[in-house]
């Protein structure tokens, strides 16, 4: 676990898993509120660091373990208000996003982005131009998705990020995010393109696997690593069943 205080915004950084490292997860603690938790299986250091944080508020991006695993903890053993998504689904209570958090110091305003997941939400502080993209961002080249993600829906919710006035995008799984209005803008444009030509493939008659051998020939490590939970398949399919 590594963690870095600039001024008054704590990023905190931890294996999704003690046993596969190379995948991390970014947490953020500024002013009494943390941004997601963390996965519950990190619970021996996140505990730990919590306790030492004085958390008056969770805002969670979205229902994922790696992102809200430790919320039932925080629950039990700190009380703090937790804010989430209307269609999140979690074993304790929450407060619905309604309008902006405040905190002493700072504001957030959520902004609902259904892509990754349907509750997804991402962050953000105006007055700082910070943006908490959780999972809308990651790579702005992706190859593979969930079954349930929607290609026409990253389109939209990255449309609506694009209007956002914001400096410094941080990201759920990458930190912050160098040129980060750049990035939203090129991951745009990429799935607008690669959706018109499966698409146009698609209507000529191309069979799902021989666009996946046309547009993604190569294998994807994380498709190997989720024994195929995200897929090539899956984002080929969703180019045009949305």
């Amino acid at each position: 676990m590594k963690v870095v205080k600039d001024k008054d915004l704590c990023s905190i950084k931890i294996p999704v898993h003690p046993f596969f490292r190379k995948m991390s997860v970014y947490c953020y603690f500024v002013d009494g509120l943390l941004i997601d938790t963390g996965p519950k299986i990190q619970k021996r250091k996140l505990s730990r660091l919590y306790r030492s944080l004085d958390i008056q508020t969770v805002a969670l991006t979205h229902h994922h373990d790696d992102h809200a695993g430790m919320v039932s903890w925080l629950d039990e053993q700190l009380s703090p208000r937790i804010f989430a998504h209307e269609r999140t689904n979690l074993s304790v209570d929450t407060e619905i996003y309604t309008g902006e958090i405040q905190t002493p110091n700072h504001k957030f305003i959520p902004i609902s982005t259904p892509a990754h997941t349907h509750d997804h939400v991402c962050m953000l502080e105006p007055d700082r131009g910070w943006l908490f993209s959780g999972d809308m961002y990651i790579t702005p080249y992706p190859k593979v998705f969930l079954k349930n993600e929607s290609v026409s829906s990253y389109i939209c919710s990255l449309k609506e990020l694009k209007k956002l006035d914001f400096t410094s995008l941080y990201g759920g799984h990458e930190g912050l995010i160098p040129n980060g209005r750049e990035m939203i803008a090129e991951k745009l444009n990429y799935l607008e393109s690669t959706r018109k030509e499966v698409v146009r493939l698609h209507q000529l008659g191309y069979k799902d696997r021989e666009i996946v051998k046309r547009i993604f020939p190569r294998k994807v490590r994380l498709e190997l690593m989720t024994f195929g939970l995200f897929s090539r398949l899956n984002f080929i399919r969703s180019c045009y069943s949305d």
